[in-house]
């Protein structure tokens, strides 16, 4: 990544970095310099051996995950600055399929997991008063554009772009800053051994047809994303969702109609 903010002398936990979006975010953030602990439910054998990077495996859904991932953190490196919040449930099931376990868990871990994280990390970060901490959420375009059979992903990344506001706000006081970073379609093939064919080519195809720069994100857009509002460079911004999806969101993207057609009344 060039011209990466550097984060010497930082400690990051990145919840979810041991695949995907996540893996990504990790790899950055040593790259630049820091020094980061990941919790997830299993550890990538991609950051085995290294001293930068630690793993707690755990589920932040679970009540004493944050405070474990927080404890460890301090134990092994004496602070925390950085949290990016990537862990993530999202099972794919229409109104008529969905099971409620499913559904609680979806929320379990995208909404309560991330605020006990978020929680946890704000009293450390309050009561060693850390003026330069900084919180970095993943969200997804879903939450304003949501399709079918992604309800309970798309409700729970809307909740966490609205208390991840509310949470700038109370925040702010303490110098803590809150943003989201809302990823489009990105391709995590080769950065993940989840869900390798979690969409098919027909589909993969569709959602780049969709995107007005023509095509899918990679994880390093959001990684560099993801640095760029936990670094100096972004000292005066908070509460905002930086959407990272190459022009998607910003509405329809059509194709002009044949020539015979130019003088139809076309409405949609």
């Amino acid at each position: 990544m060039a011209d990466a903010p550097r984060f010497d002398g930082k400690v990051a936990i990145v919840t979810g970095g041991s695949n995907g979006l996540g893996r990504a975010i990790t790899d950055a953030f040593t790259a630049a310099g820091a020094r980061v602990l990941i919790c997830d439910l299993m550890a990538a054998d991609y950051f085995a051996g290294r001293d930068d990077v630690a793993t707690v495996v755990a589920d932040i859904a679970a009540p004493d995950t944050a405070s474990l991932v927080l404890d460890t953190a301090i134990s092994r490196w004496g602070r925390a600055d950085i949290l990016v919040n990537d862990a993530a449930a999202y099972p794919n099931a229409t109104l008529l399929e969905t099971e409620a376990a499913d559904w609680e868990r979806v929320f379990a871990v995208n909404v309560t997991g991330t605020f006990l994280m978020t929680q946890a990390f704000a009293r450390h970060c309050v009561g060693r008063d850390a003026a330069d901490a900084a919180i970095v959420s993943i969200s997804t375009g879903s939450a304003r554009s949501p399709r079918p059979a992604g309800a309970a992903y798309a409700a729970s990344k809307a909740a966490v772009e609205t208390m991840s506001k509310v949470f700038a706000m109370e925040l702010g006081p303490y110098g803590i800053r809150v943003n989201v970073v809302a990823p489009g379609y990105i391709d995590v093939r080769g950065w993940s051994e989840a869900f390798p064919d979690r969409a098919t080519d027909e589909m993969r195809a569709r959602l780049v047809a969709a995107i007005p720069l023509g095509r899918s994100g990679h994880p390093t857009d959001i990684a560099s994303a993801v640095l760029f509002l936990a670094s100096d460079a972004a000292a005066h911004i908070s509460g905002t969702v930086l959407e990272v999806d190459g022009g998607s969101n910003a509405g329809r993207l059509t194709l002009a109609p044949d020539p015979e057609e130019r003088h139809a009344s076309v409405r949609g």
